[in-house]
């Protein structure tokens, strides 16, 4: 956890990326690279979300992946085995 904090406080700033198609994977990870912030949260707001952390995990492994707009158990579960490092939340709920 405390690695997680540390990466998130290096950028001080994380894009959050909603993906249409996994086919935007590549060309959003490619600019994220390019320009020098390698950190994101993937939005599981569509259906490319899992597709695209998996996409993005292989091709741009130096990108610390996150996944935004989790809100249950299963989507947790899914968005880590993609290869999500974090996962946000909209709001809590013990």
């Amino acid at each position: 956890m405390d690695d997680v904090i540390k990466r998130v406080e290096k950028f001080r700033l994380i894009p959050v990326i909603k993906l249409n198609s996994p086919d935007e994977a590549r060309p959003m990870a490619e600019a994220l690279a390019r320009g020098g912030l390698p950190i994101a949260e993937v939005t599981f707001r569509t259906d490319a979300a899992e597709e695209s952390i998996k996409i993005i995990k292989k091709e741009y492994p130096g990108i610390f992946l996150g996944a935004g707009t989790v809100i249950n158990v299963a989507q947790a579960r899914r968005a880590i085995a993609a290869g999500a490092k974090f996962l946000v939340g909209p709001g809590f709920s013990a």
